[in-house]
C-alpha cells in the first residue's frame, strides 16, 4: 500500500486568491495545482543538479546556479 503524508499551508487571503485563480484557470483544484507545482519544482531542481554535475564532469569546473541561470537567460 502506498503511504502518503498530509500537510497544510497557510496563505494570506490575497495570496490564496491568486493561487485559486491560477488553479481555476488551469481547471484544477487548489490542492492539485499546488501539489503539481511543487512536484514540478522538485523535478526542476533534480534537472539543475544533473546539469551542474554534467558541466563539472565535462569541464572540470563547477558552475554556480546563478551562472547557469545567467547563461540560460533565466534571470
Amino acid at each position: 500500500m502506498l503511504k502518503m503524508t498530509v500537510t497544510s499551508l497557510r496563505f494570506k487571503d490575497d495570496q490564496y486568491r491568486e493561487v485559486k485563480a491560477l488553479a481555476d484557470f488551469y481547471g484544477e483544484s487548489v490542492t492539485t495545482f499546488m501539489r503539481q507545482t511543487i512536484l514540478e519544482r522538485l523535478e526542476d531542481e533534480a534537472d539543475y543538479q544533473d546539469a551542474v554535475s554534467n558541466l563539472g564532469d565535462r569541464h572540470d569546473a563547477v558552475v554556480s546556479r546563478e551562472e547557469i541561470r545567467h547563461r540560460l537567460a533565466l534571470e
